[in-house]
């Protein structure tokens, strides 16, 4: 075995386990972690809880996506299916930019609850845990049970085109 046999696999493993890090981590959020929490946890726990998540899981995530990135960029290339960039003329080529195109969306969801939702309803949080209500409350916290399970879904989207592709690879 050469040293780019071990190069690619190496690649494919890190992309695999940011995949998993990632995708594995919006579904425990989104179906399981954060309903829970909000039902199980008194408010001052909650906010504590939802500070710390956010502060260990946002810096992952976003690590993850940048892996992505750099190792699929690296997968594409390396593969016999790839004829240049935007040429769209295969069925593997065909999967693979529908899979950009729904990684997009989930890179730009992310950024949206990251920089847009999270900061608002860790606010929610805090004041909440002081007695506080806030008459938003209740649709940022729909907000973010919406959009974390669009990002989900996309997840497995992602996923379901990544088969695709390989299946068209042979």
């Amino acid at each position: 075995m050469n040293n780019s046999f071990w190069s690619l696999s190496l690649v494919y493993f890190f992309h695999l386990l940011a995949t998993v890090v990632w995708i594995g981590g919006l579904t425990v959020s989104a179906l399981f972690l954060l309903p829970i929490a909000k039902q199980t946890l008194e408010p001052t726990a909650y906010a504590r809880f939802l500070d710390r998540f956010r502060q260990r899981f946002t810096p992952a995530a976003w690590l993850c996506l940048a892996i992505l990135v750099g190792t699929g960029l690296f997968q594409m290339g390396a593969s016999p299916q790839y004829e240049g960039f935007l040429v769209i003329q295969n069925p593997w080529s065909v999967a693979i930019f529908l899979k950009h195109l729904a990684f997009g969306l989930m890179t730009a969801v992310s950024a949206w609850l990251t920089w847009g939702v999270f900061p608002n309803l860790n606010r929610l949080a805090w004041l909440r845990a002081q007695g506080q209500s806030h008459p938003e409350a209740d649709r940022l916290y729909r907000s973010e049970q919406l959009w974390m399970r669009v990002n989900w879904v996309l997840s497995l989207v992602v996923l379901l085109l990544t088969a695709a592709a390989r299946v068209a690879a042979g």
